[in-house]
């Protein structure tokens, strides 16, 4: 027999396996590689129920050997009770194997054991001890369906040594005696260590027939060489532009804009958090640059602390037009004051303080007398044809509405807020409506509808027609309410479960088709696993990245295809409608820790934003054609919880 993997932790320090100390949400929307030896395995959970909990996954030793310990226990409740610890080995498995394990169940009232035919943290086949008995089971998102079963005697002091032999059907020994025979078949997938209770792993190897072998690395190459051949159908990447961005550069907190002349400029925001972790972050520095990297203004003070860029939330700015004029204002929060400003050159228009939240029912456990704004957005409620309204909001209960002349316009407070409201003119009446959460609501602050959801919140909101069939419908990354189609009256055209739905888009993604797909990706529970959809809300493909910060942007890429941004990371890149990654980018020590897509030049070819604190690089493809006339997302209205399309016009 020979061996894929043959995994004795001896290679691995004796310490947790890597992973977010702060089981934060960073990984929401930046690639956070966390520091420490991963060997074979990837580990595709992250969830904040853990927070002042360590890693899921440890490794110890006995003195004389290592092994691989379930550090987790089962501490999911609610909407991530059925979350179970992964550590998967990262190579896809293409011809029938033997799987090896030695395991010592330390908690038998939990499911422990091997994964196999894994496709996703939320889709795999399983191995499991569970209450004395050996399990095979589907993992179908949040379903466990027990497929066979045997009764066997279990001790928590003693190590048993697995076989499994998966093929045509499967077969389980102990100790070289078969235990059980299933007819589940193997599949196209990955294995690993899938565990919800304590317990210890040692031996953990893949072995092939020397004839399977043989056929996995031919089949390996394979695929290998379809996806090789695809990639040379378009054209690479290529760097037109890097800015030094000093001591002012930034986490994913990032506008950009056009000058009257046409010209780009960007802004960029630090912070400083207060009180509670990112819930009460106030602006530090704003800072205007163009192309080439010359300051235009800055505001505040600019600060080399990484923690000043890192945040899990919205800063209040926008640039936006407030008249028929081509000027540009500046709206932004600080120091409890909501200011508009003159976006070219930083001067104060004028300022209103933010509303007293001390005495406010309302307001739950807020630590200052006056708001500290959490996202700002513009928006026309008094019918003038432009967005000189606004809106200001707190996280998760209010959202208050003010015209230009800093007059309360409606106060909103029913179900949790999100973080980011869809505002447009819904019924075309010529004012905005707001999609807040889970709520339509008009321009006076009156509920029209409310979705029969109350958990979690809504992450991103697209209101779009997929189908020229269809009427257009409200897109939703709902969090723990899955993703959902909804119609314009408020009724759910289609419901899937995925986990929690964090991000969504939505752009011509399939070749030669008149309808527009979708793609959404999960987080808190089962990270980067990335699903594409039909216009009706059907799920074609999925897939699961090995890296998180998976922003799912559309690209018009080179004026023939419309791919989707992952991240820039060497396992990110752009994917296509069948989840392949078809343009990657180059090994050039770019930045990779924040990305955005934006039209720098208005020729319809996106160009690719990647930068950290310190640079910011600018790629684009290096052949393409221009003269696409596409509808996007207003410039208006950035947002780290904004789901982003594009239309063909």
């Amino acid at each position: 027999m020979k061996y894929l993997y043959n995994e004795d932790f001896s290679d691995f320090d004796l310490n947790e396996f890597p992973y977010d100390l702060n089981h934060s949400a960073l990984g929401e929307y930046h690639y956070m590689e966390y520091e420490g030896y991963k060997g074979n395995f990837y580990d595709p959970i992250c969830l904040h129920q853990w927070r002042s909990q360590g890693g899921s996954w440890i490794i110890t030793s006995d003195g004389d050997k290592n092994y691989l310990e379930q550090n987790r226990g089962d501490y999911g409740t609610g909407h991530f009770t059925n979350t179970y610890p992964c550590l998967i080995f990262k190579e896809v498995l293409y011809s029938d194997y033997t799987l090896f394990f030695s395991i010592r169940p330390f908690d038998l009232k939990n499911h422990i054991g091997m994964a196999f035919n894994y496709l996703t943290s939320r889709n795999y086949n399983a191995i499991f001890i569970k209450n004395n008995k050996i399990e095979i089971i589907k993992r179908d998102q949040n379903d466990i369906i027990r497929l066979d079963f045997v009764n066997y005697e279990f001790s928590d002091l003693n190590t048993y040594s697995f076989k499994v032999e998966i093929a045509s059907n499967i077969v389980v020994y102990i100790n070289d005696e078969v235990i059980l025979k299933s007819d589940v078949k193997r599949i196209k997938g990955k294995c690993g260590v899938v565990a919800k209770g304590a317990s210890r792993y040692s031996d953990i190897k893949v072995g092939f027939s020397d004839l399977n072998y043989e056929e996995h690395f031919k089949l390996k190459l394979t695929e290998e060489t379809r996806l090789l051949n695809k990639r040379k159908e378009y054209s690479e990447l290529e760097v037109i532009h890097k800015i030094d961005l000093k001591n002012f550069g930034s986490g994913r907190q990032l506008r950009i804009a056009k000058k009257p002349n046409g010209e780009t400029f960007f802004i960029i925001a630090q912070h400083q958090k207060r009180i509670v972790r990112d819930s009460f972050a106030s602006i530090s520095c704003l800072t205007a640059f163009d192309l080439v990297g010359n300051i235009m203004w800055q505001i505040g003070k600019p600060s080399k602390n990484i923690d000043n860029s890192l945040i899990s939330a919205d800063l209040p700015f926008q640039v936006f037009k407030m008249d028929k004029t081509d000027k540009l204002y500046l709206i932004y929060a600080l120091d409890f004051y909501v200011i508009i400003a003159d976006a070219l050159t930083g001067k104060t228009i004028k300022k209103m303080p933010t509303p007293i939240v001390s005495d406010d029912p309302l307001v739950e456990n807020h630590p200052f007398n006056r708001l500290n704004v959490d996202a700002i957005r513009v928006a026309d409620f008094s019918k003038l044809g432009y967005q000189s309204d606004f809106i200001i909001k707190d996280r998760y209960h209010n959202v208050w509405a003010y015209n230009f002349n800093f007059e309360l316009l409606f106060r909103y407070n029913h179900k949790n807020t999100g973080h980011f409201p869809y505002i447009y003119d819904f019924n075309n009446d010529g004012y905005d409506e707001m999609f807040v959460g889970y709520d339509m609501v008009d321009h006076k602050g009156n509920i029209i509808f409310s979705l029969p959801m109350n958990s979690d919140h809504t992450d991103e909101i697209i209101y779009i027609k997929t189908s020229i069939n269809e009427e257009a419908k409200l897109y939703l990354a709902s969090g723990n309410e899955g993703f959902n189609i909804v119609n314009l009256d408020g009724s759910i055209y289609k419901h899937n479960e995925i986990g929690h739905a964090q991000r969504i888009s939505i752009a011509p993604f399939k070749k030669h088709s008149e309808e527009l797909q979708i793609v959404v990706s999960s987080f808190w529970g089962a990270d980067a696993i990335i699903y594409m959809f039909d216009e009706n809300g059907n799920k074609l493909y999925e897939m699961e990245q090995m890296s998180n910060g998976n922003l799912l942007t559309p690209v018009s890429y080179d004026g023939d295809n419309f791919l989707f941004l992952t991240n820039s990371s060497i396992d990110g890149g752009l994917m296509d409608y069948n989840l392949d990654k078809v343009v990657l980018f180059p090994n050039d020590n770019h930045p990779t820790l924040a990305s955005e897509v934006y039209d720098i030049d208005g020729d319809g070819i996106d160009e690719i934003i990647c930068f950290n604190q310190n640079e910011m690089w600018i790629y684009k493809a290096k052949n393409y054609k221009t003269g696409l006339k596409l509808l996007k997302y207003s410039d208006n209205a950035f947002s780290n919880y904004r789901g982003e399309y594009i239309i063909k016009k």
